[in-house]
């Protein structure tokens, strides 16, 4: 495939003589916005699309880094659930028996939910024994090199998609109703065993109404059991959006080469069943990477003409990401006049950043409103991207790496 003539866009407001295309972006996106779940033929296709794309870009090396994956952790994620609302509806009925054997649930109870809550910063990719269930995939990527190397920007895009039975704005009420509601009442429970074992405290209307709390928050949290992975979703605004603005951003960076910084462009692959090319990566290349010096910027769920979001936190304990990415797109957004605003991603979303960040690495997260409730879904298709959203996109990443390359002279 031959490289279409490139329209160019001015890369900020400030009469820069820099340009990039959005509408090589939005072509690009909407080339790759087609079902592709990993072991699917649509993945094949995708992966040539990928790779197709970043042959258009001209004279660069292109890696094709293969590991293997599984549905693992996605599975897990649907029985864990039962588990823990299980071990809940213990929790309240140990009440009735002695105020001991609550503690001792409340000692497994807290083991379990904090082993599923780390599942989404895991740094190893779960296979299965059977060789059958697990596949084959790849992350697509290239280098720009620098003349001076003092430190390196990874932007990071993945290019797999998958659509679940509940759009993940539901899926994150079930996780947030469910994680929080779960660790009060655990807490609840401890504080009241302890009172019972030192004053001898019981209320049986109290042990009632926690027991029927506790109840329905293990039926919400089994509602996720019926969240199946299926090949469903286009996935435009999840996540090919953010491969077309990675790949003109090395083409971009190729027309307009920076000194001393080097420049690596990730579309990862299985980001949607355990974060798996970001672990892949991670684990296969962190010895080359200085932590006080390679910064990582993750694009997923971009395209929106509305509000940009930088999650600058996450987790339960809550897990700040980089402190100097988040402070430079904020003042990015400040002085391109671009809406942007940091927020906590407590549970029931995850990103290719988090377990690079779990390893010790400067990592920030990108995304833009709207489209929550559409992702996952067929309804993530090319009707939510807009340049204007792409186009502002790429002037806050290309502003940023020009304040780190200024950081380096």
């Amino acid at each position: 495939m031959k490289s279409e003539e490139l329209e160019t866009k001015k890369v900020d407001k400030n009469n820069s003589d820099k340009e990039f295309n959005v509408d090589n972006v939005y072509r690009i996106t909407e080339r790759l916005a087609f079902p592709r779940l990993i072991g699917s033929e649509g993945e094949k296709k995708a992966k040539e699309i990928v790779v197709d794309e970043f042959q258009n870009v001209g004279n660069i090396p292109i890696y094709r880094d293969t590991f293997k994956t599984s549905f693992y952790n996605w599975i897990l994620i649907r029985f864990i659930f039962l588990i823990t609302g299980s071990v809940l509806i213990l929790l309240a009925l140990s009440t009735y028996i002695s105020p001991f054997l609550t503690l001792v649930v409340f000692v497994f109870a807290i083991y379990i939910s904090f082993k599923a809550l780390g599942i989404s910063v895991s740094t190893k990719i779960k296979l299965f024994r059977n060789e059958a269930n697990n596949y084959e995939t790849e992350n697509i990527y290239t280098i720009l090199k620098s003349t001076k190397s003092y430190a390196k920007v990874i932007f990071i895009g993945h290019w797999d998609s998958k659509s679940q039975s509940f759009p993940t704005s539901t899926r994150i009420i079930i996780f947030l109703v469910s994680v929080f509601g779960s660790l009060i009442l655990m807490i609840i429970y401890f504080i009241l065993s302890i009172l019972s074992i030192i004053i001898n405290f019981n209320i049986p209307i109290l042990n009632s109404i926690l027991l029927d709390l506790s109840i329905i928050i293990a039926i919400i949290g089994a509602i996720n059991y019926f969240n199946k992975t299926g090949n469903e979703s286009p996935g435009a605004y999840d996540n090919a959006a953010a491969v077309g603005v990675l790949i003109e951003l090395a083409r971009y960076y190729k027309m307009n080469p920076i000194n001393n910084i080097d420049l690596l462009f990730l579309s990862t692959s299985s980001e949607e069943l355990n974060l798996g090319g970001a672990v892949h990566f991670i684990q296969k290349y962190k010895e080359q990477f200085a932590k006080n010096s390679t910064y990582f910027i993750n694009l997923d769920l971009i395209g929106g003409h509305e509000l940009i979001r930088l999650i600058s936190s996450y987790g339960i304990p809550r897990k700040v990401s980089s402190k100097k990415l988040n402070k430079l797109f904020l003042e990015s957004g400040k002085e391109l006049d671009i809406k942007l605003k940091d927020i906590y991603a407590p549970t029931g979303a995850w990103s290719d950043y988090m377990p690079i960040v779990n390893e010790g690495f400067e990592a920030c997260w990108l995304g833009s409103q709207p489209g929550l409730k559409f992702v996952h879904t067929k309804n993530d298709n090319m009707d939510l991207i807009s340049k204007e959203g792409l186009k502002n996109i790429l002037l806050l990443c290309i502003d940023v790496v020009k304040k780190l390359e200024n950081e380096y002279n």
